[in-house]
């Protein structure tokens, strides 16, 4: 080189270290750096090759060329392992390369020496880019003619490709970070789609419009398969021609007779997670039909898949297509980024919509289960719906119609009277009187009178005749509550009345005969208290005629919520007090108790409630804190809409909680709650205000 050559070289080593630090755009600086370094090298075109950080794909990063590569050609991501440049990959020197030579030792397919070849290149010469000890790449000279390279060239051109290596280390940092931001961004666009928009499609369209920024597509669907083979789900989106993607029918898009056939048999698609490209993806178009209609009807030329899950009960998976573009695994990477939000966003639509049917489903069944009762059985004021209530009332209803005694049989609280109201109403008596006593409420002196009455004289005090409660209820219904506690010495009178169905009154001599139904009711075990000698045996198989259990409230935890928005509405209007909601909180915890005292307890405490309440909901803070009575688990009881949305907002809670104590209350930076939970920190701090954690945590 002459000295003025030399000379120009130093101020292009001088002029490529201040473009490096003064350029931001890299097409720029690199565009610049080449037009400069032609002023000291001579060739016809140049660009830059990079590798990935495994050094197993080479990609060109920039390219300054004075020819035309064939369009077939893919400038992207190309294997490193069995290509041209893999022999050079070690050298810490210039190499310069015949393209002719290049030939005899590549085999053709290997394309890139033959291309150059045939338009009319003959040399390469590359200039290894290290940083850091490492090769990231290769700055390459093209040229038509081949020429001799001193040492002295190799070097300078060694000495330039210095700050060029420094130029593309930072270039590809930058884009390393530009897309790790988007990548982020589009995370936390698509979470806050999943969280804020109900509507599915909606849904998925704003997601199909955060994976096409990174991902551009043509197609996107979502297939979701139950284990009987059958689609759950099976939704498409096109991009059409304002720029954004629609809701498409590929059964009437693409007119296939055997449709459903067809799209069974692609859901195997997904268990073959990839991206499809080239031969690859004309291999899948002979497996699948489906594929073969969408590329001869639309041009898709690639395919992406990525499984979203497989369980037991369900397969599920994302559906990717393009008609220009071939997909990499970057873009598999990327999408696989918001699999784990958008997985769990479907299984919560899909468990909803399955509520929600069976919801529908069992209030239908709950109507005309309704409509029934009130048409023929009149249970208006017996309230639930759930499978041990149901059975009573089945039960009721079958031997309501007769006159047989039925003994009543339930813990204290239970609602045992509404039982034998329901019985009266149901029968042919029930225009006559309903007649109930209490024996367990008057002195046992008295019981004997209120039964079956006294004469005027018969003992003292009786200064006029009294008519009984049998008597009272003659062609009706008598219901004998509590009759466990009937005195012993009354046991054999009644017996009597049972069975003769006649009575005399205390101090009278007549014989008055009774049309009466009898209907008892205990919490007492009676078959126990006539083994410890305590009833009568033969009244005991009088009574038991038709034995009807009633559930405890613990056996009926479905109908609870029914029951106390009914006492909740009903000692509202008898209070004048307005009608509040109940938190989802208190009522989970209603659900769960305990309940020694059966129905009678919750209404009480219900009552209070009404009565101490002034916001817009029930206040139980002091109600059920005071209590003394243990909650069950809440997974004891059956699960509705309701109780599913709660569980959830507890589970959130406690996986926030758990996050935040074990990063002692840092949300944000390395190790914090977000990072532990693969959230932004604006998400999680959103979370934790909206869950009511703020105070506690910052």
């Amino acid at each position: 080189m002459s000295s003025s050559s030399i000379h120009e070289a130093h101020k292009l080593m001088q002029y490529i270290s201040n473009a490096v630090g003064s350029i931001r755009d890299p097409q720029e600086l690199f565009r610049t750096v080449t037009d400069k370094l032609r002023l000291v090298f001579e060739f016809d075109s140049a660009a830059i090759i990079t590798f990935d950080k495994e050094r197993r794909y080479s990609n060109v990063f920039f390219e300054m060329l004075r020819f035309q590569l064939p369009e077939s050609f893919d400038r992207k991501k190309r294997l490193v392992a069995g290509s041209w440049i893999e022999p050079h990959l070690a050298d810490l020197s210039v190499s310069v390369i015949s393209i002719e030579k290049s030939l005899e030792r590549y085999p053709s397919d290997v394309p890139l020496p033959q291309i150059l070849f045939d338009l009319g290149m003959r040399q390469v010469v590359l200039s290894p880019l290290r940083t850091g000890g490492k090769v990231i790449g290769f700055l390459c000279f093209v040229s038509r003619d081949e020429k001799e390279w001193t040492e002295s060239e190799k070097e300078l051109l060694e000495t330039l490709s210095s700050p060029v290596a420094v130029a593309v280390s930072n270039a590809l940092a930058y884009e390393e970070l530009r897309q790790r931001e988007a990548q982020t961004a589009m995370q936390l666009a698509v979470n806050n789609a999943l969280l804020t928009i109900k509507d599915r499609n909606r849904m998925l369209l704003a997601v199909c419009e955060q994976i096409e920024k990174l991902v551009p597509c043509t197609f996107l669907g979502i297939r979701v398969m139950g284990a009987d083979g059958a689609y759950r789900l099976y939704d498409n989106f096109m991009h059409d021609h304002s720029g954004g993607f629609v809701p498409v029918s590929s059964q009437q898009t693409l007119d296939i007779d055997d449709f459903e056939e067809i799209a069974r048999e692609s859901f195997s698609l997904i268990t073959n997670p990839g991206c499809f490209c080239g031969d690859a993806f004309v291999q899948l178009c002979h497996e699948y039909r489906i594929l073969a209609h969408v590329r001869e009807k639309f041009g898709i030329c690639s395919l992406l898949t990525v499984p979203l899950w497989d369980t037991p009960g369900s397969r599920a998976g994302l559906i990717i297509s393009d008609t220009s573009r071939s997909f990499e695994e970057h873009d598999q990477m990327t999408v696989g980024l918001i699999v784990p939000q958008l997985s769990l966003a479907l299984q919560n639509y899909l468990a909803f919509e399955e509520i929600d049917e069976l919801r529908r489903k069992l209030e239908g069944e709950r109507t005309c289960l309704i409509e029934e009762i009130k048409a023929s059985h009149n249970f208006e004021e017996i309230i639930g719906n759930s499978t041990s209530l149901v059975a009573v009332l089945r039960r009721v209803s079958q031997v309501a119609p007769t006159d047989a005694t039925v003994l009543i049989q339930g813990e204290t609280g239970t609602g045992k009277e509404l039982f034998a109201r329901a019985l009266h109403n149901l029968s042919a008596r029930t225009k006559r009187a309903l007649i109930k006593i209490n024996c367990a409420t008057l002195p046992a002196p008295l019981i004997e009178s209120e039964l079956f009455g006294h004469e005027k004289g018969s003992f003292t005090g009786a200064t006029e005749r009294r008519i009984g409660k049998f008597e009272l209820a003659e062609g009706g219904t008598i219901f004998l509550d509590e009759i466990g506690e009937l005195p012993f010495e009354l046991q054999a009178k009644l017996l009597r009345v049972l069975q003769e169905r006649e009575l005399e009154r205390l101090g009278g001599k007549q014989v008055i005969k009774v049309d009466v139904r009898v209907i008892a009711a205990t919490n007492r075990d009676l078959a126990r208290e006539v083994a410890e000698g305590r009833f009568r045996e033969d009244l005991f198989f009088r009574l038991n005629v038709f034995p009807l259990a009633i559930p405890p409230l613990s056996e009926r935890r479905e109908d609870i919520t029914m029951l106390a928005a009914h006492f909740a509405s009903k000692f509202a209007k008898e209070f004048g007090k307005p009608l509040r909601s109940f938190r989802e909180s208190d009522m989970n915890r209603l659900v769960g108790r305990e309940w020694k005292g059966n129905i009678r307890e919750l209404a009480h405490l219900i009552e209070q409630a009404v009565i101490v309440s002034d916001g817009a909901t029930l206040d139980f803070s002091t109600i059920l804190s005071s209590s003394l009575a243990p909650e069950l688990p809440a997974a004891s009881h059956t699960r509705t809409m309701r109780d599913f949305e709660h569980e959830v907002t507890v589970m959130e809670r406690e996986l926030i909680l758990d996050a935040l104590n074990r990063s002692k209350g840092r949300v944000s930076g390395a190790g914090g709650a977000a990072e532990q939970l693969a959230l932004h920190p604006k998400t999680l701090y959103s979370r934790i205000e909206k869950l009511g954690l703020s105070k506690r945590y910052g």
